[in-house]
Order: C-alpha cells, then structure tokens, then sequence
C-alpha cells in the first residue's frame, strides 16, 4: 500500500478520471470500501483497506464479501464501491515511469 500524501486537487482529478470508466471487474486492491445499503436503509461497510492491512488475504476477502452479497441479495437495495485512489495512483505512476524507461 501507498504511504505516499496527495493534495485535494488531486484526489478530484483522479476521481473526476474514474468516474468517466465503466468498470466491470477491479481487483480488490484497489478498493478503500465497499458500503452494502438495504432497501430498509441499513447499511453494512467492508473497510477493505483495514481487512488488507490485517493481513487478511485478498481472495479471502473477495469470498467473503460475494458470500455476504449472495446471502443477502434480496435485501440489498445497492452496492457502492470506493475506489483506493492512492493506491491505483501509485501504481500507474510506477508502471507509467517503468514504461517510459525513468
């Protein structure tokens, strides 16, 4: 995970940028949190971001998580996810230098 501080501005470029993506199918790494709201207006949140800190395996937490949709699916109202934007940031910027050959 990144330890890396970025400014506001730049948090609003990045999600003005992914807003603009269809995403289909991202890697649980590059979610902060995944926030389940019922149709009552209950809400359940995944700090997936915490779950990867505690050493908690990425496939574990995937399990986990499409368990607890499936168990709870017609019940479930929607689903948001939040995007890591650290850490995707991160990781394009390396890719992107590693590319570029810098």
């Amino acid at each position: 995970m990144s330890n890396q501080k970025f400014s506001q501005e730049f948090y609003e470029r990045w999600e003005h940028l992914l807003s603009t993506v269809e995403i289909s199918d991202v890697p649980i790494e590059y979610i902060s949190e995944i926030v389940v709201v019922f149709e009552n207006d209950n809400t359940t949140v995944f700090d997936v971001t915490a779950m990867l800190a505690s050493g908690a395996k990425p496939k574990h937490i995937e399990a986990q998580i499409e368990d607890f949709l499936s168990d709870h699916d017609h019940e479930i109202d929607h689903v948001n996810f939040h995007i890591n934007i650290p850490v995707i940031a991160t990781e394009v910027h390396a890719k992107t230098k590693k590319l570029l050959g810098k």
